[in-house]
């Protein structure tokens, strides 16, 4: 399928997407033996106080504000001689961020274990120190922000992806190490926190060695325009980051506070449907960038609507056939990944987070073209309203229901966030979304419908076989 009118944007796209897939590859290792490693290793209380005090890196990720986006976007728009000006403008955005998170992981590591009232006072000592851990590892992602958005917003993917690749390996080999001479979670913690904070340096020398104007960021004075414009963009870019938080980690929350035994299972779910959907969002990054570029042109204006139909449509059919093959083999999949005894107990919960992830995903080139292009300031309510209504759902399902409640909390939050965009945004961004009505059917609609008795089926199947009974 060819999205572009030009071969230089099609080598481009195919360029940065296969670096981004490398780099999917690698995220999703680590993702998936990480927690095959410690749910093996450790008992399930501590398996579950671990699942906890992962999430920290999303909290604390979160006060990146999204600067990598920022700054990709910025630079793909600016000239060569203002790319040092918007750099140092960025550099300086991180350092304050970073200072913040150092201050607010500091509060978390006192407060945030008090939160789980069923973990053993025992715990709580070592559940602090991986907190803290964790939470650095995260700081040092901040301060590589800027460094990864430089290369972005220059199409250069493959320059910041392959020191992270490295990065992951490396940290899986090290918590392979701490797991096979017997250590303790918070020394493997540690470990691991040693391994991810060398993104950082490694992303510098990166830097200097690869951006011809690296150099100059030294000579050129601070711009307050330019830190202000990026400030602005995060600003509005942070209220879509607390929904995504929201979504995607307030339902673990939920469960280790009210069934702490369930949320190394729940961790598990979550982890898979991420790890899905994290291809997807490797291959469609360099959208963003692509399109921030037509945007600053009417010509490559008017090409926008048809990118953004050809490529929804790609996604929702890919995404249809996802569900479809996670609902027919998770049982195989959970029991070659972290055993038998989870089959039961995360399986449930794997289908439903799934269903909801791919659902809210068939809007992901939608939202990553509104980034691109500004237009994210249109779309900021209906993302509170799926956040809002997902936190509240899990609530009342998760009370009602246990863990799979607090899925189907989620699988809510994800019917209202698509409503809300189709309904709502589609109209208020005529730029993208012309002929609305056309677009929601053809690309969103249709997909579904012929592919949910499919769907359907693979249930009823799982339901004879015992698994979702």
């Amino acid at each position: 399928m060819k999205f572009f009118s030009s071969n230089y944007s099609n080598n481009k796209w195919i360029t940065n997407s296969s670096a981004n897939l490398m780099g999917g590859l690698a995220s999703a290792g680590m993702s998936i033996l990480l927690p095959a490693m410690m749910a093996k290793y450790l008992s399930t209380e501590a398996f579950s106080v671990w699942a906890l005090a992962f999430q920290v890196i999303t909290y604390v990720n979160l006060l990146g504000l999204g600067l990598q986006n920022a700054t990709a976007r910025a630079i793909a728009y600016s000239t060569e001689s203002d790319r040092p000006k918007v750099t140092k403008a960025a550099i300086s955005l991180a350092k304050n961020a970073s200072i913040f998170a150092l201050i607010i992981l500091i509060g978390l590591t006192s407060i945030y274990p008090m939160l789980f009232p069923q973990v053993n006072p025992g715990l709580i000592y070592e559940f602090r120190i991986v907190i803290f851990m964790f939470g650095l590892a995260s700081i040092s992602q901040i301060v590589a922000q800027v460094d990864f958005g430089v290369f972005q917003g220059l199409h250069k993917n493959i320059i910041f992806i392959s020191p992270q690749m490295a990065v992951r390996f490396l940290t899986l080999f090290l918590v392979w190490l701490g797991i096979k001479t017997e250590q303790s979670m918070g020394m493997i913690a540690l470990l691991m926190a040693f391994s991810m904070a060398l993104i950082w340096p490694l992303m510098r020398i990166a830097f200097f060695k690869f951006v011809p104007w690296s150099q100059e960021i030294k000579k050129v004075t601070l711009n307050k325009v330019f830190k202000y414009d990026l400030l602005k963009y995060c600003g509005t870019l942070s209220v879509w980051s607390i929904s995504t938080l929201l979504i995607n980690s307030m339902g673990l929350l939920i469960v280790g506070r009210f069934d702490l035994k369930m949320a190394g299972a729940y961790s598990i779910a979550m982890t898979a449907a991420l790890v899905v959907l994290g291809f997807l969002g490797s291959s469609l990054s360099p959208l963003m960038t692509i399109t921030a570029e037509k945007y600053a042109t009417e010509a490559g204006r008017k090409e926008l609507p048809q990118v953004l139909f050809k490529t929804t449509l790609l996604v929702s059919i890919t995404l249809n056939l996802i569900f479809a093959a996670i609902i027919g083999l998770y049982p195989e999949l959970l029991q070659l990944w972290v055993g038998e005894n989870f089959i039961l107990t995360t399986g449930p919960i794997l289908v439903v987070l799934v269903g909801a992830h791919c659902l809210r995903n068939i809007g992901a080139p939608y939202s990553l073209m509104l980034l691109a292009t500004g237009l994210h300031k249109r779309a900021l309510t209906s993302s509170l309203l799926e956040g809002a209504s997902n936190v509240i759902a899990s609530l009342i399902f998760g009370y009602k229901w246990g863990a799979v409640g607090v899925a189907y909390g989620t699988l809510f939050g994800s019917i209202v966030g698509i409503c809300t965009v189709l309904l709502f945004n589609t109209k208020s961004t005529p730029e993208l979304t012309p002929k609305r009505l056309l677009y929601i059917s053809q690309t969103i609609i249709i997909p579904i419908l012929l592919f949910s008795p499919l769907q359907y089926l693979l249930i009823k199947w799982q339901f004879s076989r015992g698994f979702l009974g």
